[in-house]
């Protein structure tokens, strides 16, 4: 698993030994088909998600607007923010994700020597998210 987190943009440049500490750290769930993750409007739970099987649904307004595969992750945005929810999120099958919350990030964090590259990979995503609205 350590191998398919290294391909998410977030942890591509961060060593397989804080890779496992999210592994280890994370809390895996399993959705059901049509459940709701998440909802638009929601305030943050604080928590980033991985899709380690299967697909789930980005809705914005009650409309599709995208397909999220395995080992997509979603909501980073509330690692660094506590922004609401801007899209809504539902499982297209049963889902298994890996839920990743802001207090794992930051112990991360702070052992990383480079933790300022999360920050910064983050707010990016923020600021291309603000430009498609």
């Amino acid at each position: 698993m350590s191998i398919k987190l290294k391909d998410i943009y977030l942890f591509e440049w961060i060593d397989s030994d804080f890779i496992n500490l999210i592994v280890d750290n994370s809390r895996r769930l399993e959705i059901n088909s049509w459940e709701y993750i998440i909802r638009q409007w929601e305030n943050s739970d604080d928590s980033a998600y991985i899709i380690q099987d299967w697909n789930a649904i980005v809705e914005i307004d009650w409309k599709e607007v995208k397909e999220l595969t395995e080992w997509n992750i979603f909501w980073e945005i509330a690692l660094i923010t506590d922004e609401p929810r801007t899209a809504s999120i539902k499982a297209k099958s049963s889902v298994v994700l890996l839920k990743i919350n802001k207090e794992l990030l930051h112990k991360i964090m702070k052992e990383f020597k480079n933790w300022r590259e999360i920050q910064k990979i983050v707010f990016e995503r923020i600021m291309e998210n603000h430009k498609k609205k």
